[in-house]
């Protein structure tokens, strides 16, 4: 396990905006004990515990609130076998409500010193364990090249308790002064990883259920290996001023996910729903050109027969709006995959 030191608690200053926009501007990050309720999300983390059996994941031998993985199931974000099961876990409908809940747009509106916006997209990740011929651990990246638009600040929160052996977050403090750095194909966030050496200095910590981190989109950022036993739940939700141009693919919902209709379609009840639509809001179009050199090093790499291109393929078979680039990417998927 990395030895890397503790976070600095930033607790004390949660009820003081320029305090916390001092320190955020500082290391690029913010650690905050207590932000949500811990039992808000223990309850979130049983529902989609519930899923994650129903889909397989979870070891029948146990019950599910332990969330022991089936480690036969072990499966990632792009996989067809993992979107199966994900998908129904992103939709759910108190999920959603965490973001928005309103300790936290309270906290991001003292950040801002105005109102904050909610991107209505995040993420929800769930990371088996390394086990086996299994071991996916999300590299390290910045969120700008995905997220676009204005700066933007991820709240990163487990579900459920998260001391570092269970993939616990950690940051490049001081890495956002150095602005976006040069990328790789990668098989973690969108399929980029940082392809320089890293600047600042790796923080990390344990988390207790509510806890947040808070780090700014061009804050280096990665993922501790899981080496327990359990599934690690998550989600990461970005915020912004409301009066900065936020991206149009933040406005939608998660790739693979539908449409928002049909994530809505199975909630009980309407609040929340659609609550960005009335905002004055500046939507812009994406920066696609990071992925457009992340498309072109993996058509390469796959060409070569490396494998390591394969999420990234995957991804463009999924995502792409270009037919040309999909089918190009179908069949350098089949030969990736070809025994």
């Amino acid at each position: 396990m990395e030895q890397y030191p503790e976070f600095l608690d930033s607790t004390d200053l949660a009820s003081d905006g320029p305090a916390l926009r001092a320190r955020l501007d500082r290391d690029g990050y913010l650690f905050l004990r207590g932000l949500i309720p811990a039992a808000t999300i223990h309850a979130v983390r049983a529902r989609l515990l519930r899923q994650a059996a129903a889909g397989g994941w979870l070891d029948p031998d146990h019950p599910a609130e332990a969330g022991i993985a089936n480690q036969a199931a072990a499966c990632k974000d792009p996989e067809d076998r993992y979107m199966r099961v994900f998908r129904n876990l992103w939709r759910d409908e108190e999920l959603h409500r965490l973001r928005t809940h309103p300790d936290v747009l309270a906290l991001f509106a003292r950040l801002f010193g105005g109102p904050a916006l909610a991107h209505p997209m995040f993420v929800q990740r769930n990371i088996f364990p390394q086990a086996g011929d299994f071991d996916f651990t999300t590299g390290a990246h910045q969120d700008r090249v995905h997220i676009g638009g204005a700066t933007s600040f991820a709240m990163w929160m487990p579900l459920g308790d998260c001391p570092r052996e269970k993939g616990a977050l950690a940051v490049a403090s001081g890495s956002h002064r150095q602005g976006i750095l040069p990328t790789k194909v990668g098989a973690g966030a969108g399929g980029m990883d940082i392809a320089v050496p890293i600047p600042g200095t790796w923080v990390t910590g344990g988390f207790r259920a509510g806890d947040a981190l808070i780090f700014q989109d061009v804050t280096v950022h990665k993922a501790l290996p899981n080496r327990t036993r359990e599934i690690r739940m998550s989600f990461d939700a970005r915020y912004q001023p409301m009066d900065q141009p936020v991206a149009d693919t933040n406005m939608v919902p998660y790739a693979g996910c539908g449409t928002w209709n049909e994530v809505y379609a199975g909630w009980e009840q309407p609040a929340g729903q659609y609550y960005w639509k009335d905002l004055p809001l500046h939507v812009v179009p994406l920066d696609r050109s990071h992925y457009e050199r992340r498309d072109a090093m993996a058509f390469e790499m796959a060409e070569r027969g490396d494998r390591a291109a394969r999420d990234a393929i995957l991804r463009i078979v999924q995502r792409d709006t270009n037919e040309a680039k999909r089918a190009r990417a179908e069949t350098l998927l089949a030969l990736l995959d070809a025994p």
